[in-house]
């Protein structure tokens, strides 16, 4: 038996949620997403017969995690460097906007690695930033591409979640590429939506399914730990096949610098360069 709740993104609403389904007696709860990390530090020893699972702990100062607190987090990096790789080989022109949600410190980070991506292609590229303000916000997101767009940007990068569909949005009616993370913008833009990159958590969901059914939730199997603490994640990346990069939009009609079959066959070349370990991907800065 399972129950989702989503778009709960403040956690003074989404504190008595995960409090109710704690009293329901749930074995599991998951909060999927950064801003779960403070209720569910709030709620743990509350409830020492309910495992949690929250992601991005790990950024959090103060945040543990303990027999019944697992964290999870992608590595920025996966989730942008492909994205800039792609971007720097079809940018026809010199500026790049990126559009991203909340000013977060891994926000911006994903921006950097990005950033650091496209100039290990190509360092003559200028990039334009601005930030909606939340992962929902699509006008907002928007409004922020079309800021781009009017200053001079030739292709947008947007950094996350929903607001990438106002972004996309913004950047067909101008007529100039769009690469995104968290998830493929091509129903929204098919004519410049280029590829993307997304999460694939059905594996580390089995693992946590498997280790609650188990009585193992908690242990080190599968973690990764440093400092004093101790403290314990689960790492999400390309390497493991958490992060995927999404294939090339073959129908896009947008121009790019290169054909969309050129792009396809260097982002394979450069996801298998990373998943046999011949390149790692560095962290952004």
């Amino acid at each position: 038996e399972y129950q989702v709740i989503e778009e709960i993104v403040d956690p003074t609403d989404s504190l008595p949620a995960i409090r109710d389904f704690a009293s329901q007696g749930y074995d599991l709860i998951i909060g999927h997403g950064i801003e779960y990390v403070d209720p569910i530090q709030q709620l743990w020893a509350e409830f020492p017969e309910v495992d949690f699972a929250m992601a991005g702990g790990i950024l959090i100062p103060g945040s543990v995690t303990t027999p019944n607190v697992a964290d999870w987090l992608y590595n920025t990096q996966d989730m942008a460097w492909p994205n800039g790789v792609l971007t720097a080989n079809a940018l026809v022109g010199d500026t790049i906007g990126i559009v991203g949600g909340p000013e977060f410190d891994f926000v911006k980070g994903m921006h950097q690695s990005y950033r650091d991506a496209v100039m290990s292609v190509n360092p003559n590229i200028d990039f334009l930033e601005g930030f909606a303000g939340s992962f929902v916000d699509v006008q907002r997101a928007a409004e922020v591409a079309q800021q781009h767009i009017d200053q001079g940007a030739d292709l947008i990068y947007c950094s996350g979640d929903g607001i990438c569909i106002g972004a996309a949005q913004a950047a067909s009616a101008a007529g100039i590429p769009i690469a995104v993370g968290f998830g493929s913008q091509e129903q929204a833009a098919p004519d410049v939506y280029l590829s993307a990159t997304v999460i694939r958590l059905d594996g580390l969901y089995g693992v946590w399914f498997d280790q609650v059914r188990d009585g193992s939730f908690g242990t080190s199997e599968g973690e990764l730990t440093f400092g004093e603490e101790g403290y314990a994640f689960f790492p999400s990346g390309i390497f493991n096949g958490q992060v995927e990069v999404m294939p090339v939009n073959m129908n896009a009609t947008v121009e790019t610098a290169i054909p969309l079959a050129e792009l396809q066959a260097i982002m394979d070349d450069f996801v298998s360069s990373v998943q046999n370990g011949e390149f790692m991907i560095p962290f952004p800065g």
